[in-house]
């Protein structure tokens, strides 16, 4: 995943946790177009987890936030043909958490934009 995520090129004064840029902070989630998915791989830090070895939680769910947000914001501007991504937020959201995520390999996501119906 070379060049630019999505993030840098479209919002690098962004400072939101999970995925500005300008966040010094922050968790700089980094998204990358690959045909019809969004794709991003996120490497924790020991401070990011519940306990030894263990991703926390809310951090998962931030990482997982941010990037759909990013995908969906690709997908509605390939959609409309837009050259700058529109706003978008969270309306619902919900994790099931199968099993621990570990803390000591990178995480990688791939989303696909679906549109619901009403």
């Amino acid at each position: 995943m070379d060049g630019p995520s999505l993030q840098e090129r479209y919002a690098p004064d962004n400072a939101c946790f999970g995925c500005g840029p300008a966040n010094p902070h922050g968790l700089h989630v980094r998204s990358f177009v690959e045909g019809d998915e969004c794709v991003a791989e996120w490497t924790p830090q020991p401070h990011h987890e519940a306990f030894p070895g263990v991703l926390n939680g809310g951090i998962i769910g931030a990482v997982l936030d941010c990037h759909a947000n990013w995908a969906a914001a690709w997908h509605l501007m390939q959609k409309s043909g837009a050259e700058t991504p529109p706003c978008t937020v969270t309306a619902d959201y919900a994790v099931k958490l199968l099993r621990p995520t570990p803390s000591t390999v990178p995480v990688k996501l791939r989303s696909v934009a679906k549109q619901s119906t009403p």
